[in-house]
């Protein structure tokens, strides 16, 4: 278990390429919600400005979830040729749009719950935000985060479902959320691991903006971390689910 820890590091690092389109997707998202924030105006222009995020977040997670499972084949291979490796490299960037193509539909309903089940929390939140818990702010914060976690637990394999079995999203994720139980021994504790160090750069990120060398670092360690974990879950489910040819 620790042991796969350590090694998902060099995972990570031999599987780096994809922080370029992540991170550019990122720059993209932030780009689009500050452009249109201040000129939302109408009933119209949320409806405009929420269905083109949700379509482009879509797109985007479809293609880097693909690329992500090709990148993992591609650093098992051995190659006699640096220049073989290369091209092999260079391929990789073509499954964004092959990953649009085939898990588009599929991931719009991924990210369409996960915006239910924001508003869903919101929603509740504002309810349990009342007279007499309204100096429990931060305890409440605190259990509202831990809920999201335990719940996020069951849907972690949803996309990896997805993406490996070609098979629709609802069944999918029946399927993952078993798979979730089954492997719940060995997944805890790199879940809980998980969790911890992007709640800790979270807050570390909130806190040091006014630090503008210290939020880059930072910033950059988030980035590698996202990818450190997407590659963690990937990893366990093909190692766990997937079986060899």
């Amino acid at each position: 278990m620790f042991k796969f820890l350590i090694e998902n590091f060099k995972r990570t690092n031999d599987c780096i390429i994809l922080a370029t389109p992540m991170v550019l997707f990122f720059i993209a998202l932030q780009w689009y919600i500050e452009s249109n924030q201040y000129s939302l105006s109408s009933i119209s222009s949320y409806v405009f400005f929420y269905i083109t995020l949700w379509v482009f977040i879509s797109g985007c997670f479809a293609g880097w979830f693909y690329m992500v499972k090709k990148t993992l084949q591609f650093s098992k291979k051995t190659f006699l040729f640096d220049t073989d490796r290369l091209t092999a490299l260079s391929k990789l960037f073509s499954c964004l749009i092959k990953g649009i193509g085939k898990f588009f539909l599929p991931i719009l309903v991924v990210v369409a719950s996960c915006f239910a089940f924001n508003i869903i929390k919101m929603i509740l939140l504002f309810f349990a935000y009342t007279d007499k818990l309204k100096d429990q702010y931060y305890l409440i914060s605190v259990i509202s985060i831990f809920v999201v976690y335990v719940i996020g637990y069951f849907f972690i394999f949803w996309i990896p479902e997805i993406v490996y079995t070609y098979k629709n999203p609802f069944i999918s994720l029946l399927k993952a959320v078993k798979k979730a139980f089954i492997i719940f021994p060995k997944m805890v504790i790199p879940y809980i691991f998980i969790c911890s160090i992007m709640s800790i750069i979270d807050f570390l990120l909130v806190n040091s903006q006014t630090y503008p060398f210290l939020y880059f670092f930072l910033l950059l360690s988030a980035y590698y971390f996202v990818l450190y974990s997407v590659l963690l879950v990937f990893g366990y489910y093909e190692k766990n689910f997937v079986e060899e040819n």
